[in-house]
């Protein structure tokens, strides 16, 4: 018996090392595929291209987390896609989903909360993501409800349990920290760091890809960001679009930027139009990475131009809202059950 119990042991142990060095190196995955990357710790890969038009957008990617009793979700998604999660966790496990998080207020991400809502889970974000969520999502909601039919049968649920910088779950089997570390790709972006298992789970502040809309951003923050990030331990990135991959996805995701900054504060500085911008921006290695070059992101290379000009205010699209009668200081949640 004992020798079984030790041969069992050195499997469990042989098996669990791979995945940890698998997670040094990108994850093959297939769309909607659904993969154990830690022990109880599920990552769902949802359909996306910034090249292929045939292939269907399937909102943001999903990771849940087991718990002794109950389940923990980030992010929302659509709500036809929030349905096909709740279908894939309960491949996984029966406990009760308890909280999701909706890493930031965009309707891939949050739009899919009263689905959660029926299975009884709260729905947790940053105070910032609540506030954006709550002024601007009816007239976004309605808008959308215009293209998808999930949404409009479906419902604008607000969040549960805003919060300031952190928010803890643990019950002494696993542990996430909900950190909002400032203004991304929205001012209300929070990452969902695992520590026991060095996941960071970081919605739409780090693609994986050319996916990056920086329409609510603030790059030079963003950047800023992306660096406290980096200081986490981490062995493995769940991106909010593309493949699950390693920590230097931060490095990438920072270095994009830092570049695209450069060149369009040269040229302005040079006396060159937007247009003359776009056509000289050249990061070869962008596209190698995302497989599109980075001067068709013409958005954003707007949005940056629009930033050096002292066209964006920062400020408003950080708080862009009203107060919404929550106290200024909320503790910070910590569930250990």
């Amino acid at each position: 018996m004992a020798k079984r119990i030790a041969l069992f042991a050195l499997v469990v142990s042989i098996f669990w090392v791979a995945v940890r060095a698998a997670q040094d190196n990108p994850i093959a995955m297939k769309f909607n595929d659904v993969k154990e990357i830690a022990p109880g710790v599920f990552f769902r890969y949802s359909s996306i291209s910034a090249t292929d038009k045939t292939i269907p957008f399937g909102g943001c990617n999903n990771t849940w987390v087991v718990f002794k009793e109950f389940v923990v979700v980030i992010d929302a998604n659509f709500p036809k896609e929030a349905g096909d999660v709740v279908a894939a966790i309960r491949k996984t496990t029966d406990k009760p989903i308890r909280y999701v998080l909706d890493t930031h207020h965009h309707g891939d991400h949050a739009y899919g909360n009263a689905v959660w809502a029926k299975e009884g889970a709260k729905i947790v974000s940053s105070r910032n993501a609540a506030r954006l969520l709550k002024a601007n999502g009816p007239k976004q909601w309605a808008e959308a409800a215009a293209d998808r039919k999930d949404i409009k049968d479906s419902e604008l649920k607000q969040v549960d349990l805003p919060f300031e910088e952190k928010h803890v779950i643990e019950d002494g089997t696993q542990r996430v920290e909900f950190l909002h570390f400032g203004h991304s790709h929205t001012s209300g972006d929070a990452v969902a760091y695992l520590p026991k298992h060095k996941i960071l789970c970081t919605g739409d502040a780090c693609v994986n890809g050319a996916f990056n809309y920086t329409g609510h951003s603030n790059t030079a923050s963003w950047i800023r960001c992306l660096e406290k990030m980096a200081k986490l331990d981490i062995k493995l990135i769940c991106p909010g679009h593309g493949i699950v991959t390693g920590k230097d996805l931060l490095g990438k995701q920072r270095k994009y930027f830092e570049e695209l900054r450069q060149v369009v504060k040269k040229g302005i500085d040079d006396g060159k139009s937007l247009k003359d911008i776009t056509a000289s921006v050249d990061l070869a290695w962008y596209k190698e990475w995302t497989g599109k070059a980075a001067r068709e992101n013409t958005e954003n290379i707007e949005h940056i131009y629009k930033e050096f000009m002292g066209k964006i205010d920062h400020e408003r699209l950080g708080r862009n809202a009203a107060p919404l009668g929550w106290p200024r200081e909320r503790p910070t949640a910590v569930a250990a059950q």
